[in-house]
């Protein structure tokens, strides 16, 4: 069959080539927007004729594009500016912590609309899943959205997850999850598809999108908080591993002495570099003293850290044998991956360049390619940021296939029923 008869049995009597072209379209205007049919004529190299049909499409048909003013007249007519519908449809993005649980409800370019943080339920289990449904739908309710258009849901969990099965195999700090379910759980209770990966690949992602590895497509990030894990991306591309286990730095051993240790949960490197090892050593014990010892681990960590910046000699030895183990470790990933840039984020990493430059003299004594270190410029929004990019990933994914099926909904369905 030649290409001439294909497209003239597509179904509908829609050729191929004027479905390609309305994602064309909409990826310019995404892109460049506010714009004239004219200037995206320019900028996709379609006739103005095909423009301006397919804009009718995209505008009154299902409503992708809006009116959004007048441009500045060349000569004629003042051109009408068009730009992306945003709230087309909406996303919601989830940060689960051992402690602390956000929710976010974004537009489709990811501009947050609304977002909320309060303790992570205890209980764990299929409770933590309600949870977070619950905040959706007070986000929802609280901005007047139509939970109806929920378009997409990325949630960043922590520990080890199977992001094909949408599964976390096991989130050591969270009661009950173990082997669970958490996509199909929240697809059942929401309605939308949902995208499940470990917090530090999410915190990547969000660090790629809007923090400090923009552009960068070889850099490593490290989540040093209660727990400690990295989000390793490679040519672009997060690297997880044939067994999803891409990124669990707490395992790794700097010591051969010790491998018959058994470190449980926690892996050797957590066991001296995590949240709850710098809260429990003897130095630090020492700075918070009787009264302080209770306290939960994270303010230990920010008094021992305020303690650093005030020159207390016993804070700042606290902060030398961390930057020893955590500089070994990070040589240890330079010297496999090679990757420009070493991203920290996390509750520990708010030590800054007292403990940045620690790390970068242990590292330079082991390894001559020395990347870039950079504190995470997102700070606890890179994972929540990252589940958002994760479910724009999804919309991005859903549009293109609506928009080259061969029809689609009018507008009175198009926002629901593309799911």
């Amino acid at each position: 069959m030649s290409p001439e008869s294909a497209v003239e049995n597509e179904p509908d009597g829609l050729p191929s080539m004027r479905r390609s072209n309305r994602l064309r379209l909409l990826q310019a205007v995404r892109r460049s927007g506010p714009i004239s049919r004219a200037g995206l004529a320019k900028a996709t190299r379609l006739s103005p004729p095909t423009v301006s049909s397919l804009v009718e499409d995209l505008l009154h048909e299902v409503g992708l594009m809006s009116e959004v003013g007048i441009g500045e007249s060349s000569g004629g007519r003042p051109p009408v500016l068009l730009q992306f519908n945003r709230e087309f449809g909406y996303l919601v993005g989830v940060d689960v912590g051992s402690r602390t649980l956000r929710v976010a409800l974004t537009d489709l370019q990811g501009q947050v609309l609304a977002r909320q943080q309060v303790p992570t339920d205890p209980a764990g289990g299929e409770i933590l899943v309600d949870q977070m449904c619950t905040i959706a739908g007070e986000l929802f309710t609280a901005t007047g959205r139509d939970r109806g258009k929920l378009y997409a849901v990325g949630v960043g969990a922590p520990g080890m997850t199977d992001v094909k099965s949408g599964r976390v195999i096991r989130a050591v700090n969270l009661p009950g999850w173990v082997d669970l379910p958490l996509r199909d759980l929240l697809e059942a209770r929401l309605g939308a598809p949902v995208r499940v990966d470990n917090d530090a690949n999410m915190a990547a992602l969000g660090e790629r999108w809007r923090g400090s590895a923009r552009q960068v497509k070889d850099f490593v990030f490290l989540a040093l908080g209660a727990g400690v894990g990295a989000g390793v991306v490679v040519g672009g591309q997060l690297h997880r591993g044939h067994h999803w286990y891409a990124g669990e730095i707490s395992h790794m051993n700097l010591d051969v002495r010790e491998w018959r240790s058994d470190f449980g949960g926690r892996g050797y490197l957590e066991s001296h570099v995590g949240a709850v090892a710098i809260a429990e050593g003897e130095r630090a014990r020492s700075i918070v003293g009787p009264a302080g010892a209770g306290q939960e681990r994270g303010a230990a960590v920010a008094t021992i850290i305020a303690a650093a910046r005030s020159g207390d000699a016993r804070a700042l030895a606290v902060l030398d044998e961390l930057a020893v183990y955590l500089g070994t470790a990070v040589a240890n990933l330079v010297a496999v991956l090679d990757p420009a840039l070493i991203v920290f984020g996390g509750g520990v990493s708010h030590a800054g360049d007292l403990l940045i430059e620690r790390v970068r003299r242990v590292v330079s004594r082991i390894v001559p390619n020395l990347p870039r270190f950079e504190i995470s410029t997102l700070g606890d929004d890179a994972q929540l940021l990252g589940a958002v990019s994760s479910a724009m990933d999804i919309a991005e994914s859903r549009l293109a296939t609506w928009l080259g099926a061969a029809s689609f909904p009018r507008r009175a369905v198009g926002r629901t029923g593309t799911r």
